[in-house]
């Protein structure tokens, strides 16, 4: 079996795995029970304050949840040659009108990212 090892990512590194949008898990918490599910989000700087923003339909688990309980993680990958690099992005989501649906915008309080090497 395999062996994991990393290294913890720096601010610049984090912003490198969110620069390009994507997909992201969005976690949340609802009645005791998790939820996690699988969002396309798009990055804006403010400076250097990370913002994300993710497009929903207004209704839903997902908004069920959101009404009761604004906090979430938001889990971001972004695969190398020989390493993986993850990041975890921990905030409070306000959600706004857009056409056809909501934003979910997403202001972290603590960003974290990791580099997973495989070595064998």
């Amino acid at each position: 079996m395999a062996e994991l090892t990393f290294q913890e990512l720096n601010l610049m590194q984090i912003l490198d795995v969110l620069r390009p949008g994507g997909v992201a898990r969005l976690a949340l918490s609802g009645d005791g029970q998790p939820y996690v599910i699988p969002m396309a989000f798009q990055l804006e700087m403010q400076g250097m304050r990370p913002i994300l923003h993710l497009a929903s339909p207004a209704q839903g688990r997902k908004m069920d949840i959101l009404r009761g309980n604004d906090r979430v993680c938001l889990e971001i990958e972004l695969p190398g040659c020989a390493w993986i690099d993850t990041v975890l992005v921990e905030g409070r989501a306000t959600v706004g009108a857009l056409q056809g649906g909501v934003e979910i915008r997403v202001q972290p309080h603590k960003l974290t990212g990791r580099r997973f090497f495989r070595t064998t």
